[in-house]
């Protein structure tokens, strides 16, 4: 195995994180031409196929997805190599990758981002709004804002607050169901679901120490927090909404509180970032950014 440069190595994260060998080369500056033979050479180097490709597409192999652990690993030691000498000047500055839900990204980051970006103009910020869990060494985000347990050793979570869920409905749905006055009720209602946080058949709901489970037949399934709370609007039925998501809609008389003393159990919202990511001051920043924000929006 020959010496491999180090750079091929970036590049080849580079071309990951695009997508594509043209944008890759595009956000890296060099031909794409240089920046396949770079990967070539790589390839050569290592004597294994890291990237499967076609004329229209590019496909990771099993062997270039171990080998990007390794070459994330690398980046951010040299990213935090770099930090060493910025500590001393404390600037925040530099790409930052950072995921959340949909339903979180407009609902708290939207009105908000643009004071940090005004507050750390060197920061190229990178929001991604996702609604599935990521592997964020492999996937290469400084920080992601999670809703549920830490379940990966590799990572620090920093707790944001908690999330209280109820049962909200539209006034023009209860005008033609009739009110909910019981819990035993909601077996009758058409229930709006978010299917990876509820239960597709039943639901579990508690008031002070009093619990129900309500056998379902949802009328939709969505996996969209924002989505849902737009079905319930538009008069389509009952569902279970973090209630942070609800108060201008509320405000608005868009929602009623549908049997306001029940509700799911709330979950505590996290930041989750790799160990040391702490050390790079726009991690921090943002962390603190965020962590303020929260406060703000959410009890604590």
């Amino acid at each position: 195995m020959s010496d491999i440069d180090l750079n091929d190595m970036m590049l080849f994260i580079a071309v990951i994180d695009a997508g594509s060998f043209t944008l890759a080369a595009e956000r890296v500056n060099i031909p794409k031409a240089n920046l396949s033979r770079k990967i070539a050479r790589l390839e050569s180097n290592l004597g294994v196929t890291l990237l499967e490709r076609t004329t229209r597409t590019q496909h990771i192999t099993e062997v270039g997805m171990r080998y990007l652990e390794h070459c994330r690993r690398i980046q951010q030691e040299l990213e935090l190599a770099k930090v060493s000498v910025a500590k001393s000047l404390d600037t925040v500055s530099g790409k930052l990758k950072v995921g959340a839900s949909v339903g979180i990204g407009h609902e708290v980051l939207k009105e908000s981002l643009a004071q940090f970006i005004q507050l750390y103009p060197n920061v190229n910020l990178q929001l991604e709004l996702i609604n599935r869990r990521v592997d964020l060494i492999e996937e290469g985000f400084d920080l992601v804002i999670r809703i549920g347990d830490l379940d990966d050793s590799r990572l620090v979570a920093k707790r944001l607050g908690k999330i209280s869920r109820k049962l909200y409905s539209s006034p023009q749905y209860l005008q033609s169901q009739g009110d909910i006055k019981s819990v035993q009720q909601l077996s009758e209602c058409d229930f709006l679901l978010m299917n990876s946080a509820q239960n597709s058949t039943k639901l579990t709901l508690s008031a002070d120490k009093q619990h129900y489970e309500c056998k379902l037949e949802p009328k939709a399934i969505v996996d969209d927090f924002t989505l849902l709370k737009q079905l319930v609007i538009d008069g389509l039925g009952v569902a279970v909404l973090p209630d942070y998501m609800c108060q201008e809609a509320l405000i608005k008389s868009e929602l009623v509180s549908v049997l306001p003393n029940w509700g799911m159990e709330t979950v505590d919202i996290f930041a989750l970032y790799p160990k040391h990511r702490l050390d790079i001051p726009k991690v921090r920043a943002f962390l603190e950014f965020i962590q303020t924000l929260f406060a703000q929006r959410l009890s604590v």
